[in-house]
């Protein structure tokens, strides 16, 4: 079987847990405890620039910005205008092709190179700056789709190309959701389903969502 098709495999598993749907409700309800659409809809988000609301934003799920990192940032402005400029901004994943995703890759790794940023935090930087390229890809999403090494885009833009499984995703979202990317849809499905976070455990025990079964260790 092909990669992507495991990973389809392993996406519909999540959307099959029972309750998966109220999980993502209670992610965006604006009155709970997580970052919901304030992610996306806070403060100013030029398309190519780098802002401080940026920075405010991606704080919300659950980062710390160091002051190296912040510094270097302002520092290099330009570099971030320039690398920004050279991804589309209105691309889906799917429909990306080899140069759109080998710009992204290009600035998350100037990125993931800072010192106190890493590859978590400069996916949750591109994922504001370009919600519907960008997957967010921290440690929980990486051990539940368990995709090839390093080739986590490619196999979930790969996946994605199927239009029955988008659409699957497509029914996770709430009354009001119109703003948030498919890609973060996914996201919120599999980090509420299977984070071991107090809110998470929180949501999951408040919309009568059973505990999941342990992860199994990553690839790498």
């Amino acid at each position: 079987m092909q990669a992507e098709e495991l990973v389809r495999d392993r996406i519909r598993n999540v959307l099959a847990a029972p309750g998966v749907d109220r999980l993502v409700t209670t992610y965006f309800d604006p009155d709970g405890p997580f970052a919901g659409t304030l992610f996306d809809l806070l403060g100013e988000n030029p398309s190519n620039l780098l802002t401080l609301d940026d920075l405010l934003a991606t704080s919300l799920l659950d980062i710390s910005w160091r002051p190296p990192a912040v510094r270097a940032l302002l520092a290099e402005g330009d570099h971030v205008t320039a690398g920004l400029a050279a991804i589309p901004a209105n691309l889906d994943l799917w429909n990306a092709g080899p140069y759109a995703l080998q710009s992204a890759a290009a600035l998350h790794q100037w990125l993931d190179r800072l010192h106190g940023v890493g590859p978590v935090i400069a996916s949750k930087l591109l994922a504001r700056k370009r919600p519907r390229l960008v997957p967010i890809h921290d440690e929980v999403v990486l051990r539940v789709v368990a995709p090839p090494a390093n080739k986590f885009w490619v196999t979930l833009a790969a996946a994605l190309t199927e239009s029955a499984l988008r659409q699957e995703i497509e029914e996770l979202r709430p009354a009001g959701g119109d703003s948030i990317s498919l890609l973060r849809l996914l996201d919120v499905a599999i980090w509420t389903r299977h984070s071991r976070s107090r809110n998470a455990r929180s949501a999951r025990s408040a919309v009568g969502v059973p505990e999941p079964d342990p992860l199994p260790p990553p690839n790498s």
